[in-house]
């Protein structure tokens, strides 16, 4: 990591880090004042800020953070010593205030507020091996605060409709999560064939691909916030089941008139305050509606979920399933990195999909789900194996003498 320290327009000393300024050109010391007061939650019972740098983001943390514990994380033993080396009056030797290397699972409660510039994440570069994980930081707090006041209002009449919350019963079938991937061209075949032999959920984005296929799917997910789900569930004769979020878009949810189940996700307060009053299960939601949809099947008790169109990459330029509601061309992306997939061939993904594999890596750590993925050039998950059409045939005619055993 090569640091470079300058003289600022102002002449307070200002940082770069392989190229990248950490601070301002003109006025350092006011703009990382300015950016703290933006970001920092008052209601946070602690605070974990990325990057030491100079000190100018620590000292105006501090400022604000009204005696709470504060963490400060540094990348290497440079930068701690040109902390050091321009802040010799040691204003941060406070009982409050600790300067960390290795961050523990105590630095990480969900009482913390994580405080990460964005230029941060520019200086390491994608080699760094933190990369990754604090992409996903970001990527998560910038959705969050783009759509809070919308959450809210969602929140407020999905509320109120009383529907029911999910209950957790042995299943007897395969679960099939559809999402919306390009290799849904391809196996959408597959689940024409036996859908009368498994139960096939679907996120909001592949439904009318389903419907227009024959397909009738046993229920249907629903996470996002925003108005563009409306399309999704417009002039629709869908009478399956819908799961949707209580920060889903209630005009999305409006137009379902079936049945509906609302789900309260973890991280988000006022879910899992009225989880809590009525008695339901919080939901992992990974940050997408494909992770909140395994996350659902998981917690219906399936021990055996087939992943179909959760590709999370792409070969060419196509990043969704022809006739999803979702699909774009990603030729002009500037920022596509190279993953490997199923077939162990390297395909594109996008930071927004990399966010949603890195999730399901470390789910396939924890759960006792076994999970197969249908995409051959979808993305390769950890334990995660690529199963055929024949091998998925065998696996459900497997599971049914399983059942009409056990029922003897």
């Amino acid at each position: 990591m090569q640091w470079l320290v300058e003289r600022a327009k102002n002449a307070e000393p200002t940082l770069q880090l392989n190229g990248v300024f950490i601070y301002s050109k003109y006025r350092p010391k006011e703009d990382a004042l300015r950016w703290i007061n933006a970001e920092i939650n008052a209601e946070a019972k602690s605070y974990l800020l990325i990057g030491l740098g100079l000190g100018y983001h620590l000292k105006a943390l501090i400022s604000q953070s009204k005696n709470k514990p504060v963490t400060v994380y540094y990348f290497d033993k440079h930068e701690y010593e040109l902390f050091l080396a321009h802040n010799s009056d040691h204003w941060w030797k406070k009982e409050n205030v600790h300067i960390v290397h290795d961050l523990s699972q105590k630095e990480l409660h969900d009482n913390v507020q994580i405080l990460l510039p964005n230029v941060w994440i520019k200086g390491i570069g994608q080699s760094h091996p933190l990369f990754s994980i604090l992409e996903v930081i970001k990527i998560n707090q910038l959705s969050l605060k783009r759509d809070s006041s919308k959450m809210e209002e969602n929140f407020y009449y999905n509320t109120i409709l009383d529907d029911d919350i999910i209950q957790v019963k042995k299943q007897s079938r395969i679960g099939c999560l559809v999402a919306a991937g390009p290799s849904l061209n391809d196996t959408i075949l597959w689940l024409k064939k036996y859908q009368q032999q498994v139960d096939i959920y679907v996120v909001g984005a592949a439904l009318k691909k389903l419907l227009a296929n024959g397909i009738i799917p046993k229920g249907a997910i629903l996470s996002d916030a925003n108005d563009e789900t409306i399309l999704q569930f417009q002039d629709l004769n869908f009478e399956g089941e819908l799961y949707y979020l209580c920060t889903a878009n209630y005009k999305s949810v409006a137009l379902h008139c079936s049945k509906r189940y609302i789900l309260f996700q973890q991280g988000y307060k006022l879910a899992e305050e009225e989880a809590e009053k009525r008695n339901a299960p919080l939901i992992e939601t990974g940050g997408s509606v494909g992770t909140t949809a395994f996350s659902l099947l998981e917690y219906l008790g399936y021990d055996t979920v087939v992943l179909f169109g959760q590709d999370l990459g792409f070969p060419g330029n196509q990043t969704h399933a022809i006739d999803s509601t979702s699909g774009r061309n990603a030729s002009n992306d500037t920022f596509l990195r190279n993953i490997e997939a199923n077939d162990e061939s390297n395909i594109h993904t996008t930071a927004m999909f990399q966010v949603f594999w890195y999730w399901y890596n470390q789910k396939m750590e924890k759960t006792k789900v076994k999970v197969f993925n249908t995409a051959i050039k979808g993305a390769k998950i950890k334990k995660v194996p690529l199963i055929r059409e024949e091998k998925f045939a065998e696996l459900i005619a497997k599971k049914m003498n399983n059942y009409l055993e056990e029922e003897g």
